[in-house]
């Protein structure tokens, strides 16, 4: 197989000595197994016990292996040292059976292991696993049923938004050499994202037979849209090897053994999903979030002097759909200036979905003097589990604005002394103008005489010229995006270029600055957007609507990250050409969706 299927027991050991014991969770009435007993020191001659196999027959053991080796690390010197009981067993019936305890001694002090359950089933014979005569031939020796390709989903029914689990299972009864090639489907519908996952193979009943199961591949899945999704098949080749005994060829060294390739194309069923809409009755602010999510908040001071900046920061916590969650909607007065919304995500991706948290900071600036109300900021979510929306909320404030003595800052609320009525301040330096404070003209007209035609022909040509000018403007920059639309992935390359220049120069921040122009000046220069504008979300979003696949807008987004990280934090010179290859790669993969 390619690996051996194997749970392994903790030990009961004391100081730095560890004996352990491993063999398979589960296994097949008929099937033989090894169980091996490992101590990492050198045992006392003749110490070790093994258990009784009570259920098994003993086969083969104890075989004896052992194993040292000595390094030195920077003038220190380490070694290890292993030494490998291994039996060969045979149930004799199904049920659950136990593995004793095993005992060892070393530098006088005895070690056990603990005891180990394992469960040995009747497999069905329905699925055709009898053993083969001799004479056929290596493809005949390997069932339909020997080798299953599986795509297991954790929900088929959801709602949209909510994240499931998907993953890619290779069940098999006979060693399989090689994987050839594998398809996986589009997930057209969906938000994907690849998952990390550990890749030790186990054994598994599967339609009453036992087969070692290794993990492919697993991914997050999110449903953009409601309906029933299918999810089409995934394909596979793979490489069985069969090992045939050939008492014509006998060899006195190897024996009669002949070992054949069988190629075999497998496929997985397609899988349908139903995402269900969102209940009616959501609340205003609600804006798509599904999970199960906290609220906190960091106000500005109570006093502030006018034309002085401060910042409201927001932090959404929790579990579901984070990457897809919008900014909560900020009301401010007026009169206060607000700059562009800036975000943080601390968003991880795990088996159990995504979590984490995303902070916005809302930076502004108070112009005016006065009292002013910051209205509550409202985050609504769906959660899945209860059916219900919830709506989180910031406390209201009130601001207390003064005048900083400048002759810019005025009230915001009533009138200037002298002046009859009341007035709005609209952040300008001119104050009321009352007309009945102005002279009079006399009412002669200069109407129709020849200075008036002269100045409507002079507007009129005015215009004109303007109108001209302004089209031939619109033209021009309508022709200079479009150049920097076309020239983007140039421009990219260019600046790589010189981010390349700064790797071989050993400049690190140099680099990685060049890396963020790089990465943030294409996205801009290619979607016709301003840097200042340009989020994370921003990039997936645009990337999605242009047909990118989520995996590498997200690629793009963590070049993106592990620069703004590793400029001003240690790094090697292999982590900075690491990065370099990287960014050509995700930018290439955009260049060949966006082109089509």
């Amino acid at each position: 197989m390619l690996v051996l299927v194997a749970l392994t027991s903790s030990c009961v050991a004391w100081g730095q000595v560890s004996f352990t014991v491993d063999a398979p969770a589960l296994t097949a009435l008929g099937q033989p197994f090894r169980v091996e007993f490992t101590v990492d020191a050198e045992p006392e001659r003749n110490s070790f016990k093994a258990p009784a196999f009570e259920g098994f027959e003993v086969l083969a053991g104890p075989s004896v292996s052992t194993g040292h080796s000595i390094q030195f690390i920077n003038g220190k010197q380490s070694s290890t040292y292993n030494c490998t009981y291994t039996y060969v067993l045979l149930p004799s019936e199904s049920g659950t059976f136990t593995i004793g305890s095993a005992s060892i001694k070393v530098d006088g002090k005895s070690y056990r292991t603990r005891s180990l359950p394992v469960e040995v089933i009747a497999e069905n014979s329905a699925g055709g696993g009898a053993q083969q005569p001799a004479e056929q031939s290596p493809e005949s020796r390997i069932n339909k049923d020997d080798i299953v390709l599986k795509l297991l989903v954790s929900d088929t029914e959801v709602y949209k938004g909510e994240s499931i689990r998907a993953w890619l299972v290779l069940y098999t009864r006979v060693n399989i050499d090689n994987i050839e090639s594998l398809d996986m489907p589009s997930f057209d519908g969906f938000w994907s994202q690849e998952l990390t996952f550990d890749n030790t193979p186990s054994r598994e009943q599967l339609n009453g037979r036992v087969y070692e199961a290794y993990k492919i591949k697993e991914l997050l899945l999110s449903p953009q849209q409601s309906g029933r999704i299918v999810i089409p098949a995934a394909m596979m080749s793979v490489l069985a090897q069969v090992v045939v005994e050939d008492k014509r060829h006998f060899d006195p060294i190897f024996g009669g053994r002949q070992i054949y390739h069988v190629a075999r194309e497998l496929k997985t069923a397609p899988i349908a999903i139903d995402v269900k809409e969102f209940p009616a009755g959501a609340p205003a602010s609600f804006n798509g979030a599904v999970g199960s999510f906290t609220l906190a908040s960091r106000m500005p001071s109570s006093e502030l002097e006018s034309n002085s900046a401060d910042q409201i920061e927001i932090t959404i916590s929790g579990s579901g759909n984070l990457k897809f969650i919008t900014a909560p909607r900020l009301m401010l007065p007026e009169s206060f200036e607000k700059y562009d919304t800036k975000v943080v995500d601390n968003v991880k991706l795990a088996a159990s979905g995504t979590s984490g948290s995303i902070t916005y900071t809302y930076p502004f600036v108070a112009r005016s003097a006065g009292e002013f109300r910051i209205e509550p900021v409202l985050f609504s979510y769906f959660d899945p589990t209860t059916g219900e929306y919830h709506t989180l909320s910031t406390e209201a404030m009130t601001i207390t604005v003064t005048d900083d003595g400048s002759a810019a800052t005025a009230p915001a609320v009533g009138g200037y002394a002298g002046y009859g009525g009341t007035m709005r301040q609209l952040d300008r330096d001119i104050r009321y103008i009352h007309t009945d404070r102005l002279p009079h003209k006399a009412a002669g007209m200069m109407v129709l005489t020849p200075l008036y035609w002269l100045v409507v022909v002079l507007i009129v040509a005015l215009f004109v010229v303007a109108y001209v000018l302004l089209r031939k403007r619109i033209r021009d920059n309508r022709n200079i995006v479009a150049r920097r639309m076309k020239r983007a992935d140039k421009v990219a390359v260019q600046r790589l270029g010189m981010a390349r220049r700064s790797m071989e120069e050993g400049n690190r921040h140099a680099f990685y600055e060049e890396m963020l122009r790089a990465m943030w000046g294409y996205i801009s220069d290619k979607f016709n957007i301003p840097v200042a504008n340009l989020t994370k979300e921003t990039i997936r979003e645009v990337l999605y609507r242009r047909g990118v696949a989520t995996d590498v807008a997200e690629q793009f987004c963590e070049i993106i990250s592990r620069s703004e990280e590793a400029q001003y934090a240690p790094s090697a010179e292999g982590d900075m050409s690491e990065v370099y290859a990287f960014a050509a790669e995700v930018i290439s993969k955009i260049e060949d969706v966006v082109k089509r």
